[in-house]
């Protein structure tokens, strides 16, 4: 009897096996409810990703993963009575990194690693969470500061290099980005290298943005040289601003492909915005903001491999009565992936 039921397992193992497939399809004929998901999932993949394949075409891969160095750093300018400028900035933070992407998603994680050669063990922390596909793109971000910064410029007088410890800065950030010629223009190709862009294309970004917000400068501790030139109505020398940002922008992309297996992508983006918060008062009221976005890059595809490099930018101007805060983020990305699949 033993030997019998042996018999019968590897005759009917081998069948169920061989029954058993990943494709789509396959998992389609077993019941209702596993055709409902896969028919669920071809209507979101044409209506997300969809696209001419003359000009945009699939990479053949699921996944990928990136090894990625960056250098970023924090800029505020500050702009008083219209006249008398002020510009500080944080020195370069440099990172290794590595992401993970599947398909529209991708996580990746920064290591700072000032400390290994030679600079400063800072603070300064970024955390970036995005998913792109043909049609819409998704960015989750978070910015913090509390090393202070060096303010290099005041009014005619450059490298003044005087270090300013007594500031804070948090920002959180959530923005969706739809593009309107989503058939032939693909910016996951330029900037995430999730699709190869195979002919010269553009297209209108339309893009809804939310962003919290809370930036703290203490000057009492400067020289007098210094804050003779801050305005009379700052409260002890002090300036607040934290709030709400809400907005809705528009811009424009454009991938050039000059030769086969190379893109290079621009984008530019206005994003007017309305804050809701507090603006150096103890009382909260709404002012206007206007926030700017823009990017370039270099991407290289052969066969699973890529490399891009990319600058990107981020710059929001805060108004008042007597002062004009631009506050920017640039930052400068190289990257080096390998595409595959798991199943």
């Amino acid at each position: 009897m033993r030997r019998i039921l042996i018999l019968l397992a590897l005759a009917l193992i081998p069948d169920a096996a061989a029954a058993f497939s990943w494709q789509l399809d396959s998992i389609a004929q077993m019941g209702k409810f596993p055709r409902f998901c896969v028919d669920t999932y071809n209507w979101a993949n044409i209506f997300f990703n969809g696209t001419d394949t003359a000009y945009v075409r699939s990479t053949g891969y699921r996944w990928n993963i990136k090894l990625r160095t960056a250098s970023w750093a924090d800029m505020n300018e500050f702009y008083f009575d219209r006249h008398h400028v002020m510009h500080m900035q944080s020195p370069y933070c440099s990172s290794i990194g590595l992401d993970v992407q599947y398909m529209a998603v991708a996580i990746g994680y920064d290591i700072n690693i000032n400390k290994l050669f030679g600079g400063a063990d800072r603070s300064k922390s970024r955390f970036n969470f995005e998913f792109s596909s043909a049609r819409f793109s998704g960015r989750l971000y978070s910015v913090t500061n509390r090393d202070g910064m060096i303010i290099t410029r005041l009014n005619n007088m450059n490298d003044i290099d005087t270090d300013f410890r007594n500031m804070n800065t948090n920002t959180f950030g959530v923005d969706l980005t739809y593009f309107l010629n989503m058939g032939r223009y693909s910016n996951g190709a330029a900037f995430s290298y999730s699709k190869l862009q195979m002919r010269s294309q553009g297209s209108w970004i339309f893009t809804a943005a939310y962003q919290r917000q809370k930036m703290n400068f203490d000057f009492r501790s400067l020289p007098s040289g210094i804050k003779q030139w801050l305005p009379d109505d700052w409260s002890d020398s002090t300036y607040t601003a934290s709030g709400y940002n809400i907005g809705i922008g528009a811009g424009y992309g454009f991938n050039w492909v000059p030769c086969r297996n190379l893109t290079i992508g621009i984008m530019a983006l206005a994003i007017p915005s309305v804050n809701y918060g507090y603006l150096n008062s103890p009382e909260k009221r709404c002012s206007f903001r206007l926030n700017y976005r823009g990017g370039a890059s270099v991407v290289w595809n052969h066969n699973r491999w890529f490399i891009g490099t990319s600058i990107r930018a981020d710059a929001g101007f805060i108004y008042s009565d007597a002062t004009t805060l631009i506050n920017a983020l640039p930052a400068f990305d190289l990257k080096i992936g390998w595409r595959f699949n798991l199943f």
